[in-house]
C-alpha cells in the first residue's frame, strides 16, 4: 500500500480509522485563550450587576472572551476565524477546552460531557420604567428570546451525541432546558426564537445559560453563536434584522505571504503586494435592500493617517453577502525596519442599520474591522492561528525514511538564522521523537521518480518537538551557524525515520495567492523516495517559518542553538578578497560538479555544471561582494562570501 502524506485539520471526517489518508487530529490546546487567561487572571470582573432589557450581543467587542459587562463566565472562545459566513464578523464558540485553553478531561474520544458554559448576569425581568412608575412585565408584553447557530463551521463534523442546550433560570433558582441542538455536519446560521412568557421566569435575577456536550476530542466538536437578543414587543414572526455587519476578516495586503521581512517586501514589491485588500460585508434584512458605502483608513502604528479611500452609494440585495476591494496601497516608503501597519475597514448604510443601536448598551459595532500588518524577521503564510495538526501517515508500511518540505521564495540575499514551528499538541504523545529539520536549496520536484538531486543545505537534529504556551506557541530553532541565504527559492521541512505524527500546527485558513479550495502547491511530501504533490483537499499551510534577518535567540527552553549534525561541503575559497582569478580547495575527497555566484542584489552572475571544477575567472565582474553557492558530487552544499577588489 502506498505510503500518503496525512494531513490533520478541522473539517475533513475520518471515514475509516484503519485506511490510509487524510485524518483527523484535534487541537489539544487553545493558546490564546490560555494566554489571555493569564493576562487577565489578576484582574477583577466586571461588577456583577443586574441588567436591563434590551439585551443584545454580537460579539465583536474586542478580545478572546465574552464581555463581562454582559456574562458571568469565560469559557467559551470569541473569534473571528472557526465559523462559516455568521451574521457579523464575531462569534462564541464552544468546544471541549476550558477558558485556559485546555481540554476539560484527557482526550480519548470515547467519552462525552458536560464543556462550555456561557451564562449571563443577572437580567431584571420583573419590572421597568415606564416614565417614572416602576411597572412589572407582564406575559402581554410579549418577551423573545433569539439567537443564531451553528453546528460544526470549520470544527468536525459532529454527531448525535453532541448537543448545545439553552436553559433559562427560574424565579426558584432552577435552570429549565428550552431549547437543544442535536450535532450535525455544517449548516448555515439559524435564527431561533423563543418567548418568555411563563410568569417563573419574570423575576429580578433571570439568567441564561448555553452549555454544550461534546466527546473529549479537544477543539474540534464546535457549535457557534451569534447575535443573541432579548427584547419586548416582539413576536414569532420577528426574526427581521435592519443591519448591514461586516461579518468575515479582511484579508491583508501581500500576495504570498502573511508577514514577511519589510526589505524582502521592498525589494520584491511588484510580486509581494496584493492586487488588493478588500472585506466582505452582509445584509441580515430578510425583506429589504440597503444602499450603503465603505470606505478604508490606513494607519501607522501611531494612528497617522497614512491614505484614505471611499465608495458611496452601492446597494446590497437581502440576505446578500458581497466581497469589496480596494486598489492596494503603497506600502513601500516607511522608514522602520518591520513597520506597523493597521487597515480599518468600515461600512455606513444609509438606512435599515438601526438594529444595533437599538439594542447595544455596550458601545460595540460591526461596521468597523481593524486589521493589523506588522512586517516581521520571518516568512509566514500561517496567520498564527492553528485550526489542526499536520503530519505523515505510513498507513501500513514499515518504518523508513519520511520528509516534508515547503517552499519559500527569499527575494534578496540574507541570513538564515534557524526556523520556527508551532506543534500542536494531540492525543497521541510524541514528546519524546526525534526528527532532522532540514534546509533544501531545491529537490527534486514531480514527477522526478527519485531524491537523487535533492540539494541539502542543512540538516540539524532535534531531540523531540517543544511545546510552548505563549500567544503564538511558535518554537525558534536557532542554528549554531547563521547560513547565507541567496536570492531565490529554497526550502525547509523535516526528515523522520520511525512511524509518529509530528503534528505541526495546520492554518486552515491560508488560501495559496487568495484562492479559495485550491491545493496549496507549496508544501511536497515523500515517503517512497520520491518527492509528491498534496492531496487537492490540502488548501492551508502547516505552521513553519524560516527565520530571516538579524540574529535572534531560541526561545527553546533548556536547549539553546540547535546542534548542527550537516555543515554541508567542506570547502574553501581563495584567495578572499581577490583581484584575479578564483582557485578553491575542497577539505575532502568530494569535487566540485557545481558553481554560482550571486552578486549584491542577488542576481546570478556566473554559473557552471562540469565535473572536477578548481577555477572560475573574475576579469569579467565588477568590485563589490559576491555569493558563492559550491556544490559538490555528494549534493551537500557550501556557500562562502567573496570580495572583489579591482
Amino acid at each position: 500500500m502506498k505510503k500518503s502524506l496525512v494531513v490533520f485539520f478541522t473539517f475533513l471526517f475520518l471515514l475509516d480509522c484503519f485506511s490510509q489518508g487524510p485524518i483527523i487530529t484535534p487541537l489539544r490546546y487553545n493558546l490564546a485563550l490560555k494566554n489571555g487567561y493569564n493576562k487577565i487572571s489578576g484582574i477583577k470582573r466586571a461588577l456583577n450587576d443586574t441588567l436591563k432589557l434590551p439585551f443584545f450581543e454580537d460579539f465583536t467587542n474586542d478580545g478572546i472572551y465574552p464581555d463581562s459587562k454582559q456574562w458571568k463566565d469565560s469559557n467559551v472562545y470569541v473569534n473571528t476565524h472557526f465559523a462559516i459566513s455568521p451574521p457579523s464578523y464575531g462569534v462564541a464558540t464552544f468546544d471541549n477546552l476550558d477558558k485556559k485553553g485546555a481540554p476539560y478531561n484527557p482526550l480519548s474520544g470515547n467519552t462525552a460531557g458536560v464543556c462550555d458554559l456561557l451564562t449571563s448576569k443577572p437580567i431584571n425581568l420583573k419590572n421597568y420604567i415606564n416614565v417614572t412608575t416602576l411597572t412589572p412585565y407582564l406575559p402581554k408584553d410579549s418577551i423573545y428570546f433569539s439567537f443564531f447557530y451553528q453546528p460544526q463551521g470549520l470544527g468536525d463534523i459532529l454527531d448525535g451525541s453532541d448537543s448545545l442546550v439553552l436553559k433559562f433560570i427560574d424565579s426558584f433558582g432552577f435552570s429549565r432546558t428550552v431549547w437543544k441542538g442535536i450535532g450535525s455536519k455544517t449548516k448555515p446560521f439559524k435564527q431561533v426564537m423563543i418567548p418568555i412568557k411563563n410568569g417563573i421566569y419574570l423575576h429580578r435575577g433571570f439568567k441564561f445559560v448555553f452549555i454544550n456536550y461534546a466527546k473529549n476530542t479537544g477543539n474540534m466538536n464546535q457549535w457557534h453563536i451569534d447575535y443573541i437578543r432579548i427584547k419586548t414587543a416582539r413576536t414569532y414572526q420577528d426574526t427581521t434584522m435592519a443591519d448591514v455587519a461586516i461579518n468575515a476578516a479582511p484579508y491583508g495586503p501581500l500576495r504570498w505571504y502573511e508577514t514577511m521581512p519589510y526589505d524582502h517586501f521592498k525589494t520584491g514589491y511588484a510580486s509581494n503586494r496584493s492586487d488588493s485588500v478588500g472585506f466582505t460585508l452582509k445584509n441580515n434584512n430578510a425583506t429589504i435592500g440597503v444602499n450603503y458605502g465603505y470606505s478604508i483608513d490606513v494607519l501607522s502604528a501611531k494612528n497617522t493617517l497614512l491614505y484614505t479611500a471611499s465608495n458611496n452609494n452601492l446597494n446590497i440585495d437581502i440576505l446578500a453577502e458581497n466581497t469589496k476591494k480596494f486598489s492596494n496601497v503603497k506600502l513601500d516608503t516607511f522608514s522602520a525596519k518591520n513597520p506597523l501597519v493597521k487597515f480599518k475597514y468600515s461600512i455606513t448604510p444609509g438606512a435599515n442599520d438601526g438594529l444595533t443601536g437599538v439594542y447595544s448598551s455596550t458601545g460595540n459595532s460591526n461596521n468597523s474591522f481593524i486589521k493589523p500588518l506588522q512586517f516581521s524577521n520571518v516568512l509566514a503564510y500561517d496567520d498564527g492561528s492553528a485550526e489542526g495538526g499536520f503530519g505523515l501517515d505510513y498507513a501500513n508500511l514499515p518504518p523508513g525514511p519520511g520528509y516534508v518540505a515547503m517552499k519559500f521564495e527569499s527575494f534578496k540575499p540574507d541570513t538564515l538564522r534557524g526556523i520556527s514551528v508551532f506543534f500542536n499538541r494531540s492525543v497521541t504523545d510524541v514528546s519524546s521523537k526525534p526528527f532532522i529539520l532540514m534546509v533544501w536549496k531545491s529537490i527534486s520536484l514531480p514527477p522526478a521518480v527519485n531524491m537523487s538531486n535533492d540539494v541539502i543545505l542543512k540538516m540539524d537534529t532535534i531531540a523531540f518537538p517543544t511545546y510552548l504556551d505563549t500567544m503564538n506557541g511558535f518554537v525558534n530553532y536557532v542554528f549554531d551557524t547563521a547560513m547565507v541565504l541567496p536570492k531565490g527559492t529554497f526550502y525547509i521541512g523535516w526528515k523522520q525515520s520511525a512511524i509518529y505524527n509530528l503534528n505541526v500546527g495546520y492554518d486552515n485558513n491560508y488560501h495559496y495567492d487568495k484562492k479559495v479550495n485550491y491545493r496549496n502547491p507549496n508544501v511536497f511530501f515523500s515517503l517512497n523516495s520520491y518527492w509528491e504533490n498534496v492531496a487537492a483537499s490540502i488548501t492551508g499551510t502547516p505552521m513553519m517559518r524560516p527565520i530571516l534577518g538579524a540574529a535572534i535567540k531560541s526561545n527553546v527552553p533548556n536547549i539553546g542553538s540547535v546542534p548542527s549534525i550537516l555543515n554541508g561541503l567542506n570547502a574553501a575559497i581563495y584567495p578572499n578578497p581577490s583581484n584575479g582569478a578564483l582557485a578553491f580547495n575542497i577539505a575532502s575527497p568530494v569535487s566540485i560538479e557545481k558553481v554560482e555566484l550571486y552578486d549584491a542584489m542577488g542576481q546570478l552572475v556566473y554559473h557552471k555544471s562540469d565535473h572536477a571544477i578548481v577555477t572560475v575567472p573574475t576579469d569579467a565582474l565588477s568590485s563589490g561582494f559576491y555569493t558563492v553557492i559550491l556544490t559538490g558530487s555528494n549534493k551537500q552544499i557550501s556557500i562562502k562570501k567573496y570580495i572583489i577588489t579591482k
